[in-house]
């Protein structure tokens, strides 16, 4: 991996809703991680992709939650909920679940963002829309988050 760990490709659905993995993505990830793949709901109005890695450690703190628990029970229901195991054809493409695709309106222009190990799988609109900032805007933003930031690190020490 990178320094940057993020990375941002704009992409077009296949016939019959194939998705081609990029090469620089499949350049990202470990040898073993580039064929299989968990889709889940994201936390966002996205699909997340997650390596078989990354998937089992989200699933070992799932399992951890107490079930009894209303509010654990509901997250844990609503991101498995239409869930499934994907592979790459030999062309490095994976056909997202239907369910998931009509659910976050995917039809033929995605974004798929790389983040710290994790895939998400937006409708390029929507993500467009989502995080087209005025400059005014992402300035005020920045300085929010800088302060929070400045001031969660003072206080941590």
């Amino acid at each position: 991996m990178s320094n940057l760990d993020y990375y941002f490709w704009e992409m077009t659905i296949e016939k019959y809703g194939r998705l081609k993995l990029p090469t620089g993505l499949l350049k990202l990830l470990h040898e073993n991680e580039r064929q299989r793949f968990f889709a889940t709901h994201g936390f966002g109005n996205h699909i997340m992709l997650w390596t078989e890695t990354a998937f089992r450690k989200k699933l070992d703190f799932l399992n951890s939650l107490n079930r009894n628990v209303i509010e654990n029970k509901r997250y844990r229901n609503a991101l498995l909920r239409n869930m499934a195991f994907v592979e790459c054809d030999s062309q490095n493409r994976l056909v997202i679940p239907k369910p998931l695709m009509e659910y976050y309106k995917i039809e033929k222009d995605a974004v798929l963002v790389f983040d710290n190990g994790q895939i998400e799988i937006w409708n390029a609109l929507e993500f467009n829309t989502e995080f087209n900032i005025p400059p005014n805007e992402l300035n005020i933003l920045n300085e929010k988050i800088c302060n929070t930031h400045e001031t969660n690190s003072f206080e941590n020490f």
